[in-house]
Formats: C-alpha cells, sequence, structure tokens
C-alpha cells in the first residue's frame, strides 16, 4: 500500500478539511453524443482505496457534477467543490466531504454533461457548422494545469496508474472514426468501446473522434532493434496538408533510433500520430502524438522521456521536456558550461500540488543538461541517462531520483551544484550558508578533528524495508535494502537542497580517505530545505542486485554535499564533519571455530612514511575471543610484523625514497626484537583518553606464531587490550584477513576494535566486530 502512495503528495488540512490522496482502481465511463442536438453526455464510475489515513479523498474532473453517488447513497455535489492546494491559479482540487477510513476502497458515481473542460485553454467539442460532424480530442496539456485525464474522467493527479474502460456512442451523425492508443473496439456504427491498461497514468490517454469523410489514415509496419514489430498508424484531416506516408517514415525512422539510443520502446506493437498544422497543439502520449511535423521527432522522443518514463508530479514534467529539447533540438546535444554566478531558475518549486510545466524547461532546462555534458562529456550523459532509463524499477520518475542517479552513475558531485542553483532555485545571495554535518558519533558537535569512536557513525545506517527505521540492520541478501542518514545543518542559511553519497566497501578498513575510497559511489540519496539548527533524514534504495553475497562484511561509508558545504579532499573522516562511516561487522562465532574477515590496513592514498600502531580492544564479554592476522603469503605477514623496525632503521626503499618521511615512532619504543609495543617513559596512551573506549589498563602485544594453514600470523595477546607498532609507506595498504576465534562458550555480546593510530597517539582508523545484534553494537561514550 506504502508504494502505490510513494509518489502522492502527503495528506494535508486544506480550508479545514484533513484531505488525503487516494489510489484509484479504475474507472468506468459512458458517453452518449447526440449529434442532432449537439451535445453529450456522461456517466463515470471511479473505484478507489484509501492509504494509510482517515480523511477526505482527494481528486479532480473538470466538468459539472450533476448527480452522485458515493457507495450507492445519494451525496450531493457541492459535496465535491474544488479547494486550493497552493499548487498555483488553477491547479485546484476536488474534495470529497465524507470522511472514509484508511485502507477502504469506495465507488463514486458521477453524472455530467460532456463540455469543454473548466481547464486554461482547453478544447471542447467542436461541431462542423451546419453539419452533425464532430471534431473531438482530448487535447491533453501539460502547458496548462489540469489539462491532463481529469479534464474529461474522474481522475488523481500524474503519480497514480489505473485502467479506463470507456463506452462512446454517437446517435444521428455520419460516419466518424476513432483513434486512440488504448484498444478499441467497434460495437456498431458510431459505438466503441475503448480498454486503456492500468499503467497508463493521467497523461497518457491519446483519443481522436473524426468524420470519416474529414480524416485520412495511412498504417506503416516497421521493426525495431530487437525485433519488435510496430505498426505506425497516421492520420491527418482532410483540411491539413500533410504527406502522410513521409509522416509515417519519419516515425520508424525515430522508433529505430531511440530504440538503438535510449532502451526498449514500452507501447506494444502500435504508434498512433495525428498530423496537424504547426498552429494545432503538440503533445505527448503513450506510444501516441497530436503534432506538426516540425515537432515529430521530439514528441516521438517523449515516448521514451515522458511516456515511457512519466514524470511522477507536475512539477517534474521540467525534466522530459528538458532533457527531449536537448536531444532533438536543432544542431542536437551541445556541451556548454554553466555558470554558478548566474541568476538562480526554478524548474521544480518542491510543490506536489504544482501541475504545471514551465515554459523555460525547453531552453533554460535543456542548458542545464549542456553544463553537465560540459563536465562529463556528451556521450557520457546520453548513457547515464539510457540507463537510468533501462533500469528504471517504477513507470514514475521524480526530479530528485534522476539528480540522485546521475550523480550516482557519474561519480561527479557538482551535478548537484547545478540542480540546486538553475532546477531547485538555490540563491546564493542570501545571507550566511549551509553547514552540514554527520556526526561520527553521539557527542561529536563537528568540530574538526574530532578525537573520539568516529568509525561507528550514529548518522549512517541499513535498514533491510523501507520503514524510516533509525536502528542498524545487517543488509539482507536476496533483496532491496535502504541505506539512511541523518544529516545536520550547523550553519546559518538553509540549504535548499544537499545531497548524501553513500558507499559501500566491501571489506572492512583502518583508513579512509576522501574522495578515493568514496567512489564509485553505492547509492545517492536528495534532500531539501535543510534549516539552520535542524536535521533530516534522508535514504535511498540498494537494490537487491547490488547486495553482496550473505557472509560479506564491510564498511558503509557517507558524505554530505551542498552548494555551501563539501568535503575537503585527503582528509579522514574524523578530519570533516561531512563524512561519515559505519564500520561494524556483525559475527557469529561458533566454539572453537575461526572465522575470517578481510580487513586492509592503511590507505593507497597516503602521502608520507609514518608509524602508526595497531590496538587491538576487547570488551570485557570478548576477552577471551583469540585474534589473529593472516596472509595467504607468510612473507606479508613477517613484513607488516616487522614493519617498524624496518622503517625505523629505513630498510624500506619507498621509505628512503620518502620527500618528507615522518620516522619517529613518536611515544611509543619498540621492545627488543618482538614487536610489542609499550608506551615511553612519561608518555600515554592519549588516543585512549580522547575516544573514551575502555580504562586504560596493560598493553601486552602481539607475537608472530605459525597458522593453522601452516603460514605465519601476528596473534594478538589475550586481555582487554592488546596492539603492535608498525611503520606504513607512502601510499600503501595492507591486505589481510582478521581472524577470530571463540572459546568453547562463545561470549553473547560484546564488541572488538582495532584501533590505528598515529604517532600523535590520535586514532586515525577503526574497525568494530560486534558479538551480536548490530542494534545493540552502538559506540561506548
Amino acid at each position: 500500500m506504502e508504494n502505490e502512495f510513494r509518489y502522492a503528495p502527503a495528506a494535508v488540512t486544506v480550508d479545514g478539511l484533513f484531505a488525503v490522496p487516494v489510489k484509484i482502481e479504475s474507472v468506468t465511463a459512458t458517453y452518449a453524443i447526440d449529434a442532432a442536438a449537439k451535445t453529450a453526455s456522461a456517466t463515470a464510475e471511479m473505484a478507489f482505496t484509501l492509504g494509510l489515513h482517515d480523511g477526505f479523498p482527494v481528486f479532480d474532473l473538470r466538468q459539472t457534477i450533476a448527480s452522485a453517488t458515493l457507495d450507492g447513497v445519494t451525496i450531493s455535489p457541492s459535496d465535491m467543490a474544488h479547494h486550493d492546494f497552493g499548487g498555483g491559479v488553477n491547479a485546484e482540487m476536488r474534495i470529497l466531504e465524507h470522511w472514509l477510513i484508511a485502507g477502504t476502497s469506495h465507488l463514486l458515481s458521477l453524472d455530467y454533461a460532456l463540455q469543454q473542460p473548466a481547464s486554461p485553454n482547453s478544447r471542447g467539442l467542436v461541431w462542423e457548422a451546419g453539419s452533425s460532424r464532430l471534431s473531438f480530442d482530448f487535447f491533453l496539456s501539460d502547458l496548462n494545469p489540469a489539462r491532463y485525464l481529469e479534464s474529461w474522467l474522474p481522475s488523481s493527479m500524474l503519480w497514480g496508474a489505473f485502467p479506463v474502460t470507456l463506452d462512446i456512442s454517437m446517435s444521428g451523425a455520419p460516419a466518424h472514426v476513432l483513434m486512440s492508443n488504448g484498444a478499441v473496439s467497434e460495437l456498431g456504427t458510431n459505438h466503441w468501446s475503448i480498454e486503456f491498461p492500468a499503467d497508463f497514468a493521467p497523461c497518457s490517454h491519446f483519443l481522436v473522434i473524426e468524420a470519416a469523410d474529414r480524416i485520412t489514415t495511412q498504417t506503416q509496419n516497421t521493426i525495431l532493434p530487437g525485433g519488435q514489430a510496430v505498426s505506425i498508424e497516421v492520420a491527418r484531416r482532410t483540411s491539413v496538408s500533410v504527406d502522410l506516408a513521409s509522416g509515417a517514415a519519419s516515425i520508424a525512422a525515430d522508433l529505430v533510433t531511440n530504440t538503438s539510443q535510449i532502451g526498449p520502446y514500452r507501447h506494444g506493437g502500435r504508434y498512433v500520430a495525428l498530423l496537424t498544422d504547426p498552429g494545432y497543439h503538440n503533445m505527448e502520449y503513450d506510444g501516441a502524438t497530436t503534432t506538426s511535423t516540425g515537432a515529430l521527432s521530439h514528441e516521438v522522443f517523449h515516448s521514451w522521456w515522458a511516456r515511457g518514463l512519466v514524470p511522477a508530479q507536475g512539477q517534474d514534467g521540467w525534466l522530459d521536456e528538458a532533457w527531449t529539447s536537448y536531444n532533438t533540438g536543432a544542431g542536437g546535444p551541445s556541451a556548454t558550461p554553466l555558470d554558478l554566478a548566474d541568476p538562480p531558475v526554478t524548474l521544480w518549486p518542491g510543490n506536489p500540488w504544482a501541475r504545471t510545466t514551465p515554459g523555460a524547461s525547453y531552453g533554460h532546462g535543456a542548458s542545464v543538461f549542456s553544463g553537465i555534458a560540459a563536465d562529463i562529456g556528451i556521450n557520457a550523459l546520453q548513457s547515464h541517462m539510457s540507463a537510468i532509463y533501462q533500469s528504471a524499477q517504477r513507470r514514475h520518475y521524480n526530479t530528485p531520483g534522476i539528480e540522485a542517479e546521475l550523480i550516482r552513475r557519474s561519480g561527479h558531485m557538482p551535478i548537484a551544484d547545478y540542480f540546486e542553483r538553475f532546477v531547485y532555485g538555490g540563491d546564493t545571495a542570501q545571507p550566511g550558508a549551509a553547514n552540514l554535518h554527520l556526526r561520527d558519533a553521539s557527542d561529536d558537535t563537528g568540530t574538526e578533528p574530532y578525537s573520539g569512536t568516529f568509525w561507528l557513525s550514529p548518522d549512517v545506517w541499513v535498514r533491510q524495508a523501507e520503514d524510516g527505521g533509525t536502528s542498524p540492520q545487517s543488509p539482507e541478501f536476496g533483496q532491496d535494502n535502504w541505506l539512511y542518514a541523518r544529516v545536520r545543518n550547523r550553519g546559518s542559511a538553509t540549504a535548499r537542497s544537499f545531497v548524501v553519497g553513500f558507499k559501500l566497501q566491501v571489506w572492512a578498513g583502518t583508513e579512509f580517505v576522501y574522495p578515493g575510497d568514496w567512489f564509485p559511489l553505492t547509492g545517492v540519496a536528495v534532500g531539501f530545505d535543510l534549516a539552520p539548527g535542524a536535521s533530516q533524514i534522508v535514504h535511498t534504495r540498494w537494490p537487491a542486485g547490488d547486495i553482496p553475497a550473505e557472509g560479506t562484511h564491510g564498511c558503509l561509508l557517507a558524505m554530505a554535499w551542498c552548494l555551501d558545504d563539501r568535503p575537503v579532499p585527503g582528509r579522514h573522516v574524523w578530519e570533516e564533519d561531512t563524512l561519515a562511516q559505519r564500520n561494524m561487522t556483525v559475527v557469529d562465532l561458533a566454539p572453537n571455530e575461526w572465522e575470517h574477515y578481510a580487513l586492509r590496513i592503511g590507505s593507497r592514498y597516503r602521502k608520507f612514511a609514518e608509524f602508526h600502531r595497531l590496538e587491538l580492544l576487547r570488551s570485557r564479554t570478548a576477552r577471551a575471543v583469540e585474534v589473529q592476522l593472516t596472509h595467504r603469503d607468510p612473507a606479508r605477514v613477517e613484513a607488516l610484523f616487522r614493519s617498524a623496525e624496518r622503517l625505523k632503521t629505513a630498510d624500506a626503499p619507498h621509505a628512503a625514497k620518502a620527500k618528507s618521511a615522518i620516522l619517529d615512532p613518536g611515544p611509543f619504543l619498540l621492545a627488543g626484537g618482538s614487536a610489542t609495543l609499550r608506551p615511553a617513559p612519561g608518555s600515554s596512551l592519549a588516543f585512549v583518553k580522547k575516544s573514551q573506549l575502555w580504562p586504560v589498563g596493560g598493553a601486552q602485544g602481539a607475537r608472530l606464531v605459525k597458522s593453522r594453514e601452516g603460514g605465519l600470523a601476528i596473534a594478538f595477546d589475550p586481555g582487554p587490550r592488546a596492539g603492535l607498532l608498525i611503520g606504513l609507506l607512502p601510499g600503501q595498504e595492507h591486505h589481510f584477513q582478521l581472524c577470530l576465534r571463540a572459546p568453547k562458550t562463545p561470549p553473547k555480546g560484546g564488541r572488538i576494535d582495532l584501533v590505528q593510530s598515529d604517532r600523535e597517539g590520535r586514532a586515525v582508523g577503526g574497525v568494530s566486530y560486534g558479538l551480536g545484534n548490530p542494534e545493540e553494537m552502538e559506540p561506548r561514550q
């Protein structure tokens, strides 16, 4: 139920009425046209279901209702008046003033005279002077509010989709022809039944009626790439001088090109077109169009972008017009840089009740895509948009979703700046600036650097369902999961829009550096209107096909970005308040069995040779768990074990060449040749005090032992803490397996942390292994 209302506006109180969107299940209607009297009457039944809220249902119909019943009980037409939802002039919706219960289904029956819709620039039934010949066109439009299906039949807004069955009969008229993209059955002379499928949105329906001697038709067949056969049905009014054969050939060529370059044609085996004079209204429908030949390629392209993928709300219509204009405009796709100093433009107002496409979509909207192409390349942009079209799970798209996918696929974060400025109308002239913050821990106020346990951020988590939960869960393989983040604004200005990028590294690591470890992104979420001092949770789908196999353990990274604030390249999570990580591996240890987990120590982005300390910290219930570092190559194990000794004596060739090698181990000394670490006289384990993990105890070390496979392993000493000093070279990463073995009676709960600290005693990386439910494994503060 919730997914069916994904793009619906939220329930809202209007004029004292709690108005709730409803899911229309079906519309069944009859038109009776009396040509002699030049009148028409209509009856319509709308079956609908409420969502998660009790309330007064919202729908629209731009005809004057004469009578009505709700579930068979007569109600007054005045109970269904239009109300202003704030969507703009002429964007009002009807509210059915009968309180209904969430999840219940109902039937609304309406009778009305079929007249010119009460919508701007609409077209009614047009009768030929001195004749009973009719010219009737649904004449839908995205440039005027309330010009979709609601012009003629009860309907929801664009986010809905439902089947329509329409019976049309004419009396007292000569033979007429009905054209439609629905399934048409001729029941007799001037009597038709039209079935529109359940996936048709309110903008999908094409229907034209003309006198048989006032219209000319022609059919041409074509085969699309992949073998799909399509019948192209073209027509023109006899008053229009258009070459139908040429028009059909142009449509066929465009269908082939678009299928090849964008993806599958999703409208079955037909394409229907009424070719008109240039002064007539051009409009796209599902696998159909009413258009002049000059706009034909534009309208055919819309059967992919606009009616293949359908805007979820009226405010999203700018995007398909912009993308279509960009691709089909004179001169073809271009690459012209955008200037963020130019005045802001609002194409997407953030108002779900808006019902028009801005006129600026065609020119300015196309320039947004041209600017993106200037950054990433025309071919790359088209490839990403085609991939979005082909991989779309749902028929509807929304603007933030397209922005997020473009960023995810391209890895080009400035796309967020372009959308902020030239789509969402963000005003950089406002005083102050936004300052985004992802907490490293619950006590993190945003001061940089943070000195606590930063690798278990409470502001980043995974949920197995889109349920809004705030407790972390382990990913569930074989299904969609959801990535969540909580973003705060520490600044003095509102962030009109902001972006959170997620990255899952399928290995645990002690050290992550932006941007290299964040890209390519796993998912992107977009948020809006984050006020100073406020926080907002955003989330994005993690598709089932991208979920790593069961048994995979890793780290979830996140970054926040807006026009005013973004991460500084080269920084670690603890150095940057727009970065966060959740480096938790939840383990289920069997008695006396070794479990292996991929681990990376160090960073390929390290610029200098440095001494670091690996500190193993066991909670009270985990102190009996054995911990080792292993590698299939024993030489690498020994190299890590003795890396500090070699770096100290400059044995490592890369260290000798390093321009600024930091070869002073700081407050730590090597105890003989055992590589056991202990504090130098007068020093302290400063990072432990800063991170406030567990009380400082005796620091045991680590030793080189035989592994169970016959190779070598670094075994950490038992107890609450143990560790060793290591030397890291520029760009050096160690790829190891961290192995855990529980005693005969495995612990119930507890945690093991492997912390990497620098020569100043500051924690620069860490991983956690939770022995239980991840919801219970929060950082200790």
